[in-house]
């Protein structure tokens, strides 16, 4: 059963430099991108030279017998 949405569960703030090493991706404009493995885009703001990348989660209830 699930108990709650967390629609920000985990936040990972880093350079857009270290943002395309960490993915193997280059991000030539502002916006939105998926990424290998993630769950939801980085949002890239070239203007900062910085990226965002907010994971959602689900808490869950489950039976233990």
């Amino acid at each position: 059963m699930i108990i709650k949405i967390a629609p920000q569960s985990m936040k990972t703030k880093a350079s857009k430099e270290t943002w395309e090493q960490w993915t193997s991706l280059r991000f030539p404009m502002s916006g939105d991108y998926a990424i290998p493995m993630g769950l939801a885009p980085v949002s890239i703001d070239i203007q900062r030279q910085y990226g965002t990348y907010l994971e959602p989660n689900l808490w869950m209830l489950h039976a233990l017998n």
